[in-house]
């Protein structure tokens, strides 16, 4: 089952700002529906999410980690410093959030995550497959929701255990 969404109405807080943290109202939408408030897991950190994730999951008493491979982007935003995004796997029922470098293996960290969490990947529009090659893996998901807000790259929210369809 598959949505596509072009405007999200969410706090002024988690309105995006620019291209880099064009996610932010699917995070949004996604946590404030999320009932049984599933830790969070963000994988590359920034300032389009890192804080505002935080801060959420702290208020919400929710689980949150972060992951980095650019050293100089963990210590800026408290993030654990990892090598590679490659074959991370956490264990059951995360909400995990995939913006991180190198693109390339973004795909992967879907596939070693696909059977056990909600996942939501930003720069998921076609003009970035090129780059990203995440449209093959995302396809496979039995639902998902596309957000693709005009003019700014698209994120999309998939899991094969939760119909997150229904949510909106």
């Amino acid at each position: 089952m598959k949505k596509v969404i072009t405007h999200i109405d969410c706090p002024k807080e988690w309105e995006s700002e620019n291209d880099y943290d064009s996610h932010r109202e699917l995070l949004y939408l996604i946590l404030s529906n999320d009932k049984e408030s599933h830790p969070v897991a963000e994988f590359g950190s920034g300032f389009g999410s890192t804080f505002l994730l935080r801060d959420y999951c702290k208020e919400h008493n929710r689980g949150f980690e972060s992951y980095e491979t650019d050293e100089i982007w963990a210590n800026t935003t408290g993030s654990t410093l990892i090598e590679s995004f490659k074959n991370k796997k956490l264990p059951m029922g995360y909400i995990l959030f995939i913006d991180g470098k190198p693109g390339e293996e973004r795909k992967n960290l879907i596939y070693n995550n696909k059977d056990k969490h909600i996942i939501i990947v930003h720069d998921t529009e076609l003009g970035a497959e090129y780059v990203y090659g995440m449209s093959e893996i995302l396809s496979t998901f039995k639902y998902r929701i596309d957000y693709q807000p005009k003019g700014k790259p698209h994120t999309t929210a998939v899991s094969n255990y939760i119909n997150i369809t229904e949510w909106f």
